[in-house]
Formats: structure tokens, C-alpha cells, sequence
């Protein structure tokens, strides 16, 4: 597409499944044809409006005849025209199918009517050229205007390749579009726009307090921070935090937050700095950096809402610069940071094929400050629906139906964003904590214990990638026991956050006190746990390594990286594995072994982290740690024996393995991740056999996991 003049390469998409035809089909390894679907790729130029259908024109002539002449210059385009199925313009549906517009524009109408105005994201295809990308965001500005509605700001970030409008768009406009379809108001048939997203702020209910109390802590952190937390605004005097935070507040949050309850922020800090309270644990020895980037709902007093009226990709930027650069005459504010929590996700924008900007910019923020990024695999509501007869007779049985409904449901419960960043951690949950509370007969348990929480993302990640990478303990969400004899009903989650179960967390409390604490379930408390043991690892790295013959641990640039490799390490689908292979109906001698496996990676992507493993070697255990780097097209052999402890017993033998990297990122390109590595394991050396994952599975991402027997 180069060789043809007047076209700007744009990018290269995923685009949907297609059925084969006689041009394009999958062949077997005997080289006959399959029915297998295709995965489409969308190869997106730009050109004036006159050539647009220029080219439409050419590859109908072409198609009909490819030995047709075509125009001195136009030549090179049968060259592009062979290898493509069909050629289009980007339309209305295109600009809001994969953002589901429609969807949450039908629901704004329900609720709000047709008074006020709904906040969009305009995205623009990010032209080369800087004078191209102001002439197409002069232009977008002025459809919106033109129909009545507002700019409220603008971005752009080359480095992602991302150029955005935020923007009201007036509810008259919405109600045309549902009515008479997307090509119905201009600025879903502008052609500089990509997708025109809903955004809706983050928002997080606090919970109310515990019957638990805490005393206060001993303060003594040292050092400099190794975690930086952008959430919530904290309780900085609440007897489990006091002392323990740097609290960096540029865009002074705590005045917007007043006396409003600060819940998010201040159990994730709790819970990054003590873990699960109802047990006692170490508290982290390094102060913990936090960032508020959230504020209280003007409407709703007791949520906490991403700001309204700018870019969350904005906003988490410049987070970034001013902890690793400093902004303007401040030096940086963290430059001591190895690792980073966003336990943020957006409800509105499910991952179906396409990145979302912030998790681009997760991306390459985490690949160009060498930095950890912590992100939750995003929370779903259960809407689970059951007879009365099916969960309250044998609770196994009820088990399996919940374990089935929830299977069921999996295409609307994807990741949410950022969740399907390719660099970063994202952490789900299991259904699990540390409360020994007992439920009342009102309350009934419908998951085992250590299964994945029924609030937890499934599927997978980018290109199939295996996500979420890990599961930790979310909390376990209890449900009210549906009346005996009722026909088909919701179940519906049971108000345990006085009692538990759940985590159990430092939280806002009446009157101001100090000393709360509140029971709650969530992926996020999963990815602050997560970060935790990250830090943990960190810090048992940064320590020197004193022992007569053993060598140093990898130079400091290699923790972030190997801390992940460390903590993934630790996964495994284990007993949750069994569980949900009999409950699903997958130990069946009619299920091939490898369609178990693909169905399971689904739900529990690496598996739940087994905490005893991390960093931990037995007399029957040896783990070897490295790190170091690589060049394109190198390979690098590892050779080593035995330990003696493992050489003369006759026992199960498991081999693990666990390699991770970070990778520049091509915005432009579905392929995306520029930097792709690969283990060969010595199976046929040491008979060994993969358990767990499905074959050719491990790797699509920026980490490769696997286990051998």
C-alpha cells in the first residue's frame, strides 16, 4: 500500500470470524480443506473522498476481471487487492459495534429521558501527519457542534497513536439513532472518526462499616516507596494506615472529597500494607505512594467516580510522568516505584477484539518506566437465574448448576478495561478469604471455596492470550436462599458487610472514626493482594544474597519483570481445576482432553496463586530464578543438574516453568506486541507431559506458564 500514492496507512485490526470460501480456507496437515472459521484482519487506509471510491471501483473492476488494466500509479493495487476478501469504508456500525454505543445509549434513555446530554469518546484515526490529525479534529468539532453539542477537551498521544475528543452529544440525537440507525446523525458517518465510546466514570460504592474495629498499627515503614496506589483518596489517619502512606494529591482530590466516605482508597491501601485483617500478617516494611485519581459522585454521596469531565488515559499519563520524569520544575515524586496498582475497571468497555486507550497506554507505560502494572480483571454482577429446586436440595448439586449458569454466561462476562493490557498483571479472583464467620440459614454458599469468584472476568485476553494471569482471594459472595417451591429466580447477592464474609479491610466509619473496618469482595481486592506479594518478592530480591556459594540474585532492572515471572510462577488450576471439570461436565469420556482444557483456561486463565509457593524451596522442591536480556532471533540454552536431595528418589516428577518479559508495543499493527518469546521445554529428554493448558496456549501474551509431569 506504500507504492500507491495518496494512501496513509492507518492500522491493521483484528477484525470478526468469517466462514471459509474458495479464496480463503484453513488446510489440515494432510493439506485438504477445512470448514475451520477465519479471523479477519482490517487493513485501514485514509484518502481523500474522490479516491475512496476510486479504489471501491477498482477492486469490483478487478474482482470481475484481475487481468483489467488500471491507471499509470494504480498498478500496485492488484498486488494488495489478491490478498483482500472485500473492500469497504469504515460505517456507522463499525464506529460503535465494538464500544457497544447503542447499547448503553438505549439505557441512558431509559432512565434519563430525553433532557440533558450523554458524554461520549470521539476517537480519530491518528493520522501521520500532525497537520492531517488538527484539520480532522477541526472537522469533528464542528459536526458535534453542528448537532448540538459540546467538546469538552482533546488528546493526543503519539506514542499510543491516540487522538480522542470528549463530548456531550445531545439526547435528540441519541433518540434519532436509535430510531433510524447509526448512519442517521453525522458524526457516526464522519470519516475521520474510528469509534464514538460511551464513557460512564468508574464508580465504586463504599460499603458500610464492619462490627470490627482495629487498634492502631506500629508505623515503622522505612525506606523509600516500592508500590504506588492511583485510587481512591485514603483515610491517612486511619489506625491501619497512619503513618504507612505519601499521599501526592497535584489535582487536590481532598478538596473535592470533603467529608464524603473514603472507601475504595482506603481499603486497597489497607489491604496492600496488612492483607486480609481478619488474620494477622506482616505489614510492608517501604511506605506506600498514592495518587488519587478518583472523587465522590456529585449525585450518588456514597460512590467514588473517576472524573467526569476529562480523559481517565489523560489523567493515569500524567500520573506516570510526574512519578518517573516530575512535571514542570518538580523533580519526580517516585522514581523509587517498582510497581504499580490501578484496581480501576470500566464498566462500559468490555474487551471484545480491539485495545482500549488505557490499556495502550498501560502498555507502553509499563515497558517504557520498567514498572509492574497491577490491574483487576474487572467485577460482573452474578445474574444467575434457578429454580428453587435446583439450589436448595443437595448443595453439590446446586453447585454444579451455579458453576454451569455462570459458563453460560461467559460472553457477558468479559475483561473489563484496562484488564486486557499485554504488559501488565491483571489479577481475577477466587472465591476465598480469611473470614470464619457462619452463615445463617438465610444465606446459602453457592461456589466452592478456592473456585473462581462469580463476579470474576472470564475468557481471555488479546490475540487469545491466556488472562486473567492470575487469581487471587476476592472475597467470597454469599447469596439469600431463594424461598422453597419458587419458580425460576434471580439470586441475589446477601448484604453480609457488617459480618462477612469477604476481606476484611480498614474503611470510612460513623462520625469520623478511625478505627473501622469493612467486609468486601471484588477483583480489586485481588489485585492489591497481588501487589502485596509483589512487593514481598521485591523486596526479598533487593536484599543481598549472603549465603557461601549461591549465587547474586539479577541485577535491580530485572525485579519488576522477574516479579511477575515469580508470582505467576506460583499458579495452578490444582483442586479448582478438578472441580470445575466434573461440575461442567468435562471428565466425560465423550470430551476430548484438549477441549476440557481450552474450556477451563477460560475460567481460570493460570490458575489461583498457591501463597506457599512463592519464593519457597523444600527438600523435594528446588526453584531456580533469573533474568536477563535477549536479542531478536537469539536463543539462549540453560543447562543444569539435578539437585542430590532429587536424584535418588523414584517419585512424581513436576517440572514448572515460567518465563515473562515486558514488549514495546505497535499500535498500528494487530500483532501489537513487537517483542515475542518462546520456552522449549525437555519433554522428550525427561518423558515429560503438559498438564493443565490447552497445547499452544501459553505465550500469546508477555507471559509463558507451564507445567509438566
Amino acid at each position: 500500500m506504500r507504492d500507491v500514492e495518496g494512501l496513509d496507512f492507518l492500522a491493521d485490526l483484528v477484525g470478526e470470524d468469517a466462514e471459509p470460501d474458495d479464496d480463503f480456507f484453513h488446510v489440515d496437515k494432510a493439506g485438504e480443506r477445512t470448514d475451520k472459521s477465519l479471523r479477519e484482519s482490517l487493513y485501514v487506509v485514509m484518502t481523500n473522498e474522490g479516491a475512496v471510491e476510486e479504489i471501491v471501483r477498482l477492486f469490483d473492476r478487478w474482482v470481475d476481471d484481475p487481468a483489467a488494466p488500471f491507471a499509470t500509479g494504480m498498478a500496485p493495487l492488484k498486488d494488495v487487492f489478491a490478498n483482500l476478501r472485500s473492500v469497504r469504508r469504515w460505517g456507522p456500525q463499525d464506529r460503535v459495534r465494538e464500544v457497544g454505543l447503542l447499547d448503553v445509549w438505549e439505557e441512558t434513555l431509559k432512565t434519563v429521558g430525553l433532557s440533558g446530554s450523554a458524554r461520549v469518546e470521539v476517537e480519530l484515526w491518528y493520522r501521520n501527519d500532525p497537520s492531517h490529525r488538527a484539520a480532522a479534529e477541526a472537522h469533528v468539532r464542528n459536526v458535534i457542534t453542528a448537532g448540538g453539542g459540546t467538546v469538552l477537551r482533546s488528546i493526543d498521544l503519539a506514542d499510543i497513536r491516540y487522538q480522542a475528543l470528549l463530548a456531550d452529544i445531545p439526547h435528540h440525537e441519541i433518540e434519532t439513532v436509535l430510531e433510524r440507525g447509526p448512519d442517521a446523525i453525522a458524526l457516526l458517518t464522519t470519516d475521520a472518526v474510528v469509534f464514538v465510546a460511551p464513557t460512564m466514570p468508574m464508580a465504586i460504592d463504599s460499603p458500610a462499616p464492619s462490627r470490627r474495629t482495629v487498634p492502631p498499627f506500629d508505623p515503622a515503614t522505612t525506606g523509600l516507596p516500592r508500590v504506588a496506589l492511583l485510587d481512591g483518596l485514603p483515610l491517612t489517619g486511619h489506625n491501619a494506615l497512619s503513618g504507612r502512606l505519601i499521599v501526592d494529591d497535584p489535582d487536590d482530590m481532598t478538596a473535592r472529597y470533603g467529608a464524603a466516605p473514603r472507601g475504595h482508597g482506603t481499603s486497597m491501601a489497607s489491604l496492600i500494607c496488612h492483607g486480609d485483617l481478619a488474620v494477622s500478617q506482616p505489614a510492608l516494611t517501604a511506605p506506600l505512594y498514592v495518587r488519587p485519581v478518583m472523587q465522590p459522585n456529585e449525585i450518588v454521596s456514597t460512590q467514588e467516580t473517576t472524573p467526569p469531565d476529562e480523559f481517565l488515559v489523560d489523567l493515569i499519563h500524567r500520573c506516570f510522568v510526574r512519578m518517573f520524569e516530575g512535571d514542570g520544575v518538580s523533580p519526580p515524586s517516585a522514581p523509587s516505584v517498582r510497581t504499580v496498582n490501578l484496581s480501576i475497571g470500566d464498566s462500559a468497555r468490555e474487551f471484545a477484539r480491539q485495545l482500549s486507550p488505557l490499556a495502550r497506554l498501560l502498555d507502553w507505560l509499563a515497558h517504557k518506566y520498567n514498572q509492574v502494572v497491577v490491574v483487576s480483571g474487572g467485577n460482573h454482577p452474578m445474574e444467575v437465574a434457578a429454580s428453587s429446586n435446583e439450589i436448595v436440595g443437595d448443595l453439590g448439586d446446586a453447585r454444579s448448576v451455579v458453576a454451569k449458569r455462570l459458563r453460560d454466561r461467559s460472553a457477558v462476562r468479559r475483561l473489563l478495561s484496562p484488564a486486557e493490557a499485554v504488559n501488565a498483571l491483571t489479577v481475577g479472583s477466587v472465591h476465598a478469604d480469611e473470614s470464619s464467620q457462619t452463615l445463617p440459614d438465610t444465606v446459602i454458599d453457592l461456589l466452592d471455596e478456592g473456585s473462581p469468584a462469580s463476579y470474576s472476568p472470564v475468557g481471555s485476553g488479546y490475540r487469545r492470550s491466556v488472562k486473567p494471569d492470575l487469581l487471587m482471594p476476592g472475597g467470597r459472595q454469599v447469596h439469600t436462599r431463594p424461598p422453597p417451591g419458587a419458580d425460576v429466580t434471580r439470586l441475589h447477592p446477601a448484604p453480609t458487610e457488617s459480618v462477612g464474609p469477604g476481606l476484611l479491610s480498614a474503611g470510612p466509619g460513623p462520625l469520623g472514626s478511625l478505627d473501622s473496618t469493612i467486609f468486601t469482595c471484588g477483583t480489586s481486592n485481588s489485585a492489591a493482594l497481588a501487589t502485596r506479594h509483589l512487593d514481598l518478592i521485591l523486596e526479598a530480591l533487593a536484599e543481598p544474597n549472603t549465603e557461601d556459594g549461591l549465587p547474586l540474585f539479577p541485577d535491580a532492572q530485572y525485579h519488576p519483570v522477574l516479579g511477575r515471572a515469580m508470582l505467576v510462577h506460583a499458579t495452578g488450576w490444582g483442586d479448582a481445576g478438578q472441580t470445575l471439570k466434573r461440575q461442567l461436565g468435562l471428565d466425560g469420556a465423550d470430551v476430548r482432553d484438549d477441549d476440557a482444557r481450552k474450556e477451563l483456561v477460560k475460567l481460570l486463565g493460570y490458575g489461583p496463586v498457591d501463597i506457599d509457593r512463592i519464593l519457597v524451596a523444600d527438600r523435594i522442591r528446588a526453584v531456580l530464578v533469573g533474568a536477563g536480556s535477549i536479542r531478536d532471533g537469539e536463543r539462549q540454552t540453560f543447562r543444569f543438574p539435578l539437585p542430590p536431595s532429587l536424584i535418588a528418589t523414584k517419585l512424581r516428577r513436576r517440572l514448572t516453568l515460567t518465563l515473562a518479559w515486558t514488549s514495546p508495543v505497535n499500535p498500528r499493527s494487530q500483532k501489537y506486541r513487537m517483542a515475542r518469546l518462546l520456552l522449549s521445554p525437555p519433554t522428550d529428554e525427561l518423558s515429560l507431559a503438559r498438564i493443565e493448558l490447552p497445547f499452544n496456549t501459553p505465550g500469546r501474551g508477555t507471559v509463558h506458564h507451564e507445567i509438566f509431569e
